[in-house]
């Protein structure tokens, strides 16, 4: 089982940084980005196996699948998969909290802070979208960018715990999160404050067309 986590969380990095690369909306974005999401269900499945708790994994499962789904479903449209998301990404934010006040002090109290409120933001626009009765636009596409990004993100910090000790003295080992924060944040600011979504929407529009009758009703 540890192997097959190992080479699943292989592939998340693979095909992660694929969906990054290549150009986005086109054919090898899109199956990099289905790959990745179907390699992020395994590692974070055998993942759960061996944890002690599974909160870090569930948490993995969330982030990449309301990425996925947001690009399959229509425009302004929501379901019952956004309600039950929005539950436990409200759980996820309690546990992670809980985890930070009960613990003791240390590196692991900041990192349960930090993935506690990021699971409460994630959980706020939930219920903003929720609320509104979907997204569209830019903040669609933004939508499903940090949240494939954060799950990847989650892959990288363990890639980087369990090799910081084999990396040369002269690289810092954390280099591979803070490019992939910066990245993350580079897409975000491109696709919200520039004309890039505007030029990429005809390709965006016609890259998730295929899928949009099954998630219609």
């Amino acid at each position: 089982m540890l192997l097959f986590h190992i080479i699943a969380g292989s592939f998340v990095l693979l095909f992660g940084i694929g969906a990054l690369i290549f150009s986005k909306g086109e054919k090898l974005h899109r199956y990099s980005g289905n790959l990745f999401f179907l390699s992020l269900l395994l590692m974070a499945g055998s993942g759960a196996y061996f944890a002690d708790d599974p909160t870090i994994a569930i948490s993995s499962v969330y982030f990449a699948s309301t990425a996925w789904i947001i690009v399959l479903r229509p425009e302004k449209r929501i379901g019952v998969f956004e309600i039950i998301a929005f539950i436990v990404i409200s759980i996820i934010s309690a546990n992670f909290f809980y985890a930070a006040i009960t613990s003791e002090p240390g590196f692991m109290v900041t990192m349960f802070y930090i993935f506690g409120s990021v699971a409460l933001i994630a959980a706020l626009l939930d219920l903003n979208m929720i609320i509104r009765g979907g997204i569209s636009g830019a903040h669609r596409i933004a939508r499903h960018l940090w949240r494939m990004c954060y799950a990847l993100l989650g892959a990288v910090l363990s890639f980087v715990a369990n090799t910081s000790d084999k990396w040369p003295n002269f690289i810092d080992a954390d280099l591979p999160i803070y490019l992939l924060i910066v990245i993350m944040f580079y897409w975000l600011i491109r696709v919200l404050f520039t004309k890039w979504f505007v030029k990429k929407k005809y390709v965006i529009g016609q890259s998730t067309n295929l899928f949009n009758s099954k998630f219609s009703e």
